[in-house]
């Protein structure tokens, strides 16, 4: 048993990412604690198996300011005297009188927000472990793949259809979209702009091993799985009628091709990048272009969604104003908003609608500029890793993660899409066990589990 010990802990994340969206995302109660025992039990088995010290030292930042947040998060709902709520904050002593306060307008729900950022966190640092070992890092890769991939078989005939249901439960609105297992087909376009950036990875990889295969049947095999599954995500994406998905990607795929073009063949990034674009954007023009294209052609300054939003917006400024320094509480923009929403503004608003502003709003400057720290932390990694390790599988890995990074980061200025558990936990896999690549030595490559053939997607075993 103690021997099989370090192959656990891929096993377990394999198994959380092939999990975690079918319960609409994780996004009920009972799913996202189920998520968050899995995360909190990877990084147990992370501490008994770690082989690299380094790789925590890369992790330490990144996941630091996660649990930072988390932590931050779990101050707020502890009760304080009324006079240093004060001092503190304002807004809250207002709030709660003279008595003992909280620097949480929800303490409930920001405990428990508090819990998933911890999760995450958790997530960041066991796949930094396990991606430790290459074929690990492969079967991860091939987890996210086939769990997108899955959203689109298990979607598809339902969207066809016109069905409203998921698992067969009813699910009101939005059937003219792809949703897959997602009540919100934006959370569906956030978790294939996170998958895309890996197939974008591998297709480099494949590129660039084809050109020194003389064998046509050979150069095939390569490349065509990547590009399909592309083709396949893409086309996806675009029938979720998600237009911050379809933005997000183009972001995330600019950015890659930026890094490739930094590389020793600089046409290859821009090649690459347009395209799989202009690839992507065909197949969507022949299969449905209205399906596929209606909702973005159809956005002007003044429709009706992109109106409230911007209002939206406004009325979440006006909100920090009143908790400027603490926020309003990890967690809590449903609790504090409707005492700043105008009239203008129907129906119950859970989030900001983007999940930057919303973190400014519930944890005022406190939160961002942690997060910004873990940000810096990992990008700086990470750029590292991309022009500077040996192997192109180490490279291919990190441009995976920093173009999953730029499509999340791009998507949640107008979305909330990483409020869903299984989404940010799969952020969290990704970006950790791209931070040990680079640090896989050759007698990891001798301990790799035999037989292991998921294909590479973040590159090949040689080195070139």
């Amino acid at each position: 048993m103690i021997r099989h010990l370090p192959k656990l802990l891929p096993i377990l994340l394999c198994v959380t990412l092939l999990w975690a969206p079918l319960p609409f995302g994780s996004v009920t109660r009972g799913a996202a604690a189920a998520l968050e025992i899995s995360a909190f039990l990877a990084l147990f088995l992370a501490a008994l198996t770690v082989q690299d010290r380094e790789v925590l030292r890369r992790a330490l930042v990144p996941a630091a300011s996660l649990f930072a947040i988390a932590l931050f998060g779990w101050l707020q709902s502890l009760p304080v005297p009324g006079f240093l709520a004060g001092l503190l904050s304002p807004g809250h002593a207002a709030l709660f009188g003279d008595a003992q306060a909280h620097l949480s307008v929800a303490p409930e729900v920001s405990r428990r927000v508090a819990l998933g950022w911890a999760a995450v966190a958790a997530a960041l640092v066991a796949a930094s472990v396990a991606g430790h070992w290459r074929w690990a890092r492969r079967a991860l890769a091939g987890s996210v793949l086939a769990a997108a991939f899955f959203q689109v078989l298990y979607g598809a005939p339902r969207w066809l259809s016109n069905a409203g249901t998921i698992w067969g439960l009813a699910v009101p609105g939005m059937r003219h979209r792809l949703r897959g297992t997602f009540v919100n087909p934006d959370h569906l376009a956030t978790y294939l702009a996170l998958a895309l950036p890996l197939l974008f990875a591998w297709v480099w990889w494949a590129v660039s091993h084809a050109r020194d295969t003389p064998e046509a049947e050979r150069k095939v095999l390569l490349v065509a799985p990547p590009v399909i599954l592309w083709l396949v995500l893409f086309s996806a994406l675009a029938f979720t009628g998600s237009r911050a998905g379809l933005v997000a990607v183009m972001a995330g795929v600019v950015v890659q091709s930026l890094l490739l073009r930094g590389g020793g063949r600089r046409s290859t990034g821009v090649l690459l990048g347009g395209g799989a674009l202009l690839a992507g954007l065909g197949v969507v023009a022949f299969l449905g272009l209205r399906e596929g294209f209606g909702r973005l052609l159809s956005t002007s300054a003044y429709e009706v969604t992109w109106s409230a939003r911007l209002e939206a917006y406004a009325s979440s400024l006006a909100l920090w104003r009143h908790f400027p320094v603490l926020g309003s509480g990890l967690g809590t923009f449903r609790d504090a908003f409707p005492a700043f929403q105008p009239e203008t503004l129907p129906g119950v608003w859970r989030h900001a609608h983007s999940d930057w502003l919303e973190l400014f709003v519930t944890t005022g400057v406190v939160g961002p500029v942690l997060l910004a720290l873990g940000l810096f932390a990992l990008t700086r990694s990470l750029l590292k890793t991309s022009r500077r390790a040996v192997r192109s599988e180490d490279r291919a890995a990190a441009l995976a993660a920093l173009g999953a990074l730029a499509a999340a980061g791009t998507h949640e200025l107008l979305d909330f899409g990483l409020t869903m558990p299984a989404n940010a936990l799969t952020l969290a896999v990704i970006c950790g066990a791209a931070l040990a690549a680079g640090r896989s030595h050759r007698s990891a490559s001798r301990r790799s589990v035999p037989g292991a053939t998921v294909p590479p997607v973040s590159g090949s075993t040689s080195i070139r």
